[in-house]
This record gives C-alpha cells, sequence and structure tokens, in this order.
C-alpha cells in the first residue's frame, strides 16, 4: 500500500510539469496568433487606405500559420461538428474573409461548411469565392468538393480517394428551404398518384428526409449554425434540416473582424453542448 503511494506521489511532479509545459506552449500559440493578427490588421489598414476600402488581403503565410494554430488547438475537443454552416444576416457578402472558414474547417476537421445568405447573392456569386481559394496552395492530400458543380446524376458526392482531409462546400438561400419542402412534397404527391409510392401510409419521415437528402448531395444536416452580432434569426434556412443544429454566435459584431479566435471559441461552446435530442 505504500509503495502505491509512494509511486502516485513520485508521478505527481511529472504530471505538473508536463501540464505547465502544456500551458505555457499554448500561450506561446496565442501571442504568436495575436502578434500576426495586429499585423495583419495594420497591413490592411493601410492597404485599404491605398486602395479605397477594398476587401481586406489574408496572404498564404497567414492562413498556413492560423491552420496551424486551429488543428493543434481542436485537439483538445471531444467533438467536432461534422456539418458548419456560416450564416450571414444583414452582412455585405465578404468573398475573401468567408474564404476563411473554408480553410479554418478544413484544419479543424469539419467535413462540411456551407454558407447561408437569405438574399442569395453569395449563392449566385460563389464562383467569387471558389477562385479566392483556388489562390492559396493547400497540402497534396486536401481536397476541396464544390456542391455546385457536382454534374452527376445521382448527386452523390465524388469518392475521397485517399486525400487525408477533404471539406464539402455548399451555398444556400431561401429557396432550397421552403421552397425545396414544397418541390419534395408535389414529387412525391405525384409519385402517389402514379404509384411509385404505394399508399399514404408509406410517406414518412423517412421518406422526405431521403428526398432531401438526395436533393442536397446526401451532405448531413448541419449541426451548429454561427452568425454574426446578437441577434439570432434563421431568416429561413433549411427549416427541415436544423432540427437539432446548435445557434452560436461567433462574438464579432462584423464579418470583417472575424478571427480564429472567434471560430474556435464556438468549436469549444460546441463540443460542450450536451444534444439530448429530444429527451
Amino acid at each position: 500500500m505504500s509503495t502505491t503511494k509512494e509511486v502516485h506521489s513520485s508521478s505527481l511532479p511529472a504530471r505538473l510539469v508536463l501540464s505547465l509545459v502544456h500551458l505555457l506552449y499554448s500561450l506561446f500559440l496565442q501571442l504568436l496568433l495575436g502578434f500576426g493578427w495586429v499585423r495583419r490588421r495594420l497591413s490592411a489598414s493601410q492597404r485599404r487606405l491605398l486602395l479605397h476600402n477594398e476587401e481586406p488581403e489574408c496572404s498564404g503565410e497567414d492562413l498556413r500559420f492560423e491552420n496551424d494554430v486551429i488543428e493543434y488547438d481542436v485537439r483538445s475537443l471531444d467533438k467536432i461538428p461534422s456539418h458548419l454552416v456560416v450564416m450571414l444576416g444583414p452582412e455585405e457578402p465578404e468573398y475573401r474573409q468567408l474564404a476563411r472558414f473554408i480553410f479554418w474547417s478544413m484544419a479543424a476537421g469539419v467535413g462540411h461548411v456551407s454558407f447561408y445568405d437569405h438574399r442569395g447573392t453569395l449563392k449566385r456569386n460563389h464562383h467569387k469565392m471558389l477562385n479566392f481559394v483556388s489562390q492559396h496552395p493547400r497540402g497534396e492530400s486536401d481536397q476541396i468538393v464544390w456542391t455546385p458543380q457536382l454534374k452527376t446524376a445521382s448527386g452523390l458526392l465524388p469518392p475521397r480517394n485517399g486525400y487525408r482531409r477533404r471539406v464539402v462546400v455548399s451555398f444556400f438561400s431561401p429557396e432550397d428551404g421552403k421552397h425545396t419542402l414544397v418541390q419534395t412534397a408535389q414529387a412525391i404527391s405525384h409519385q402517389l398518384r402514379t404509384g411509385v409510392v404505394a399508399s399514404p401510409a408509406d410517406i414518412t419521415q423517412d421518406l422526405v428526409d431521403q428526398r432531401l437528402r438526395d436533393r442536397f448531395h446526401h451532405i448531413p444536416d448541419p449541426d451548429l449554425a454561427v452568425y454574426f452580432g446578437s441577434v439570432c434569426s434563421t431568416y429561413g434556412m433549411l427549416p427541415w434540416q436544423i432540427r437539432l443544429t446548435e445557434f452560436l454566435p461567433l462574438g464579432a459584431t462584423r464579418l470583417q473582424d472575424v478571427k480564429p479566435d472567434h471560430f474556435m471559441n464556438c468549436l469549444y461552446r460546441f463540443a460542450k453542448c450536451e444534444q439530448r435530442f429530444g429527451k
């Protein structure tokens, strides 16, 4: 008994040292991230004065550093959202800034990231974000799938083909919400009349879910949605699919003020959420 106590006592200082080293390393990373953010903000301010308030740029070096910090920090999280939605309210789209969520999500291990704009501007101009992302190199084992480009008859996502990290990017607007539900209901009603669906008893929640998954490339329902400012509103976003979605504020009043810290804080809060699924 005494031997066990001695072993436990001797291992205590070692654990304290490891905890202290981990804490110091985390603080060091946060200081570096803060320094990089200050440097970017100063240079961005100078560019805006010179370029008449054009959108701030984000260099490949900055993105790589941000991604490395996020990839390290998420190791302490018990769960990661499988599908993240970035919601726009009154904000005007800033394509460079929004594109950073794609890189951050890939670094964090989020498999699906979607953007919802209730005015449809972002969906109509998603090629601007695609162009920005294509200008920044990524690892050979990283894959970005753009669902607007999918032309397969089944709507299925392409296979991973050995890619270590993959993020599927989608764009939604109000027409993908209630309008899609109406179209799905009309299609099922037509199938009932033509005998494809045998009887009204066969029209179940599972059937509706399957039809909607077919329309949305079989991506999972969102489990985390983040928004800007202090007003939480769904703006009509995917009413059927957000039954179990956690809505969290990013903590930044304006889109252009969002930093990796805001993104990580949402992931930390999501990891602590206890989802009871109606129980």
